[in-house]
């Protein structure tokens, strides 16, 4: 006999002893366990998803959470699949619905991830309830190139966002630094600023910014910074050091020029502040959510990359 088949049995003569027999006479199977299987979709409804990214069509309309299905062959959907009810774009939320899958188009597919290659890529298929977010393109080069953030009821409940002051018509106008923390970089780092912006301004009082430093270089020693300023005080750093290329330094044909980290959107996830951020390359995309652990900026759980090279 087994050993797992062998307690098993210890275990039932147990309960049959101390009037088990009696309790389980009364009890109806089926029912106590639609009760536990009630019981357990009901917690993890609760527990909130964690958000993804997805590539737009060329309107705003179709969203992808991309996917290599094997063998070219969509499993069944899965459940949570179905609990990402919207995304967030530009500040605002969004209501999708999912649409099931989409197959690759082996034939088409260029491997980018842009709106002109959205209909041959492999993922789960979301459409806008209504409207799009581009509703009136000037031609056919008028599209959403930026990934959305798609997320559950859960986290629309217990998540604020903090609208970015420096977003106008879904653009970021880039905003100057004061002198003030540039002395506080130089002094921080040991190191005379080459070039430094702010490519976000939120908080009720536009007390926050995220500023991107690119310091001189200390022989081939290259050193970008980017930081969340609180009130002209620096809270919290990511540093980004990289040897000198006048061609790829920190990305591809950047030309030696630090870009840095671009705010995409700024939530209060239940108390805890959130930056997701954009870097653009001349290649693609990368996006990930940033977190503040002490005096760093520490990389969330939430990444993606779109890979969208010149064909």
């Amino acid at each position: 006999m087994q050993k797992g088949l062998f307690f098993s049995c210890l275990l039932s003569l147990a309960l049959w002893g101390c009037g088990g027999a009696n309790q389980n006479a009364n009890e109806n199977p089926s029912q106590a366990n639609g009760e536990a299987n009630q019981a357990v979709e009901q917690e993890m409804a609760a527990k909130t998803l964690e958000p993804v990214y997805v590539l737009s069509d060329q309107f705003g309309e179709k969203f992808l959470l991309q996917t290599d299905f094997e063998g070219n062959v969509a499993p069944a959907t899965p459940d949570d699949l179905n609990r990402y009810k919207y995304i967030v774009y530009n500040d605002r939320y969004y209501p999708v619905q999912l649409n099931g899958a989409q197959l690759e188009n082996e034939a088409e597919n260029n491997y980018r991830d842009t709106y002109y290659n959205f209909d041959n890529l492999p993922g789960w298929l979301y459409q806008m309830q209504g409207g799009r977010l581009l509703e009136h393109p000037l031609n056919e080069y008028d599209a959403i190139w930026g990934a959305a953030l798609l997320v559950d009821e859960n986290y629309k409940n217990t998540s604020k966002i903090l609208e970015l002051k420096n977003r106008k018509d879904g653009s970021i106008n880039i905003v100057s630094v004061s002198d003030d923390v540039q002395n506080k970089l130089k002094e921080k780092y040991g190191r005379n600023i080459l070039t430094a912006c702010a490519s976000a301004v939120f908080g009720d009082n536009s007390e926050y910014q995220l500023v991107n430093v690119q310091f001189e270089n200390k022989g081939t020693e290259a050193l970008g910074v980017t930081a969340l300023v609180e009130n002209g005080e620096i809270k919290a750093v990511k540093e980004f050091p990289a040897t000198y290329d006048e061609m790829s330094t920190w990305r591809v044909d950047d030309e030696g020029e630090f870009g840095g980290l671009w705010a995409d959107l700024v939530v209060l996830e239940n108390g805890v502040l959130t930056l997701y951020t954009v870097d653009n390359g001349a290649e693609g995309s990368n996006y990930q959510s940033y977190v503040v652990k002490g005096d760093a900026l520490c990389e969330g759980n939430v990444s993606t990359s779109l890979y969208q090279a010149p064909m």
